[in-house]
């Protein structure tokens, strides 16, 4: 099954709170919220936003927040939460990217050679070039419009792996 991402909006906020600490994130029960599975591509879509499977820098950083200092305790991964504001910046560059421009941004060799989950060397070709693009693409346009809608919503959002 692998590691899968999950990102779910909540009001502001319970966002603050929850980044404060002065709510345990596994006190929500997740399901009431709305919420958007990304399947294994979280990290294939950071590094393409990005060009670097963690830290990236915002607003595109912003998109699969996976920062090494922002942590939310919260499962085996931890969880990694964004403000409304963070959301709205976010939604800002992904909506100024096209599927050409996220195609520039594609470097599929690099991808592989650099292990960015879900790729696994041996059994991922280079044949495989055009199906991971589209397979990311597709993620890629579920998250900005569940960006779109917590943005619309003056939302926060909760990212995380399991």
């Amino acid at each position: 099954m692998g590691m899968r991402g999950y990102y779910f909006a909540i009001d502001e906020q319970l966002v603050q709170q929850i980044a404060a600490g002065d709510i345990a994130l596994k006190s929500l029960k997740i399901d009431d919220y709305p919420g958007l599975d990304i399947d294994r591509s979280w990290e294939a879509i950071h590094y393409l936003l990005c060009g670097d499977i963690a830290d990236g820098e915002p607003p595109f950083g912003y998109v699969v927040p996976l920062t090494s200092d922002k942590g939310i305790d919260f499962g085996s991964f931890g969880a990694f939460s964004l403000r409304a504001k963070q959301v709205a910046e976010a939604l800002q560059a992904m909506s100024e990217l096209d599927e050409a421009q996220l195609r520039l941004r594609y470097d599929f060799p690099t991808m592989l050679k650099e292990e960015v989950y879900p790729l696994e060397p041996g059994i991922v070709s280079d044949e495989d070039d055009d199906a991971f693009f589209a397979y990311i693409l597709q993620y890629f346009n579920e998250i900005r419009r569940f960006f779109s809608q917590a943005a619309a919503e003056g939302k926060g959002i909760i990212f995380y792996i399991f």
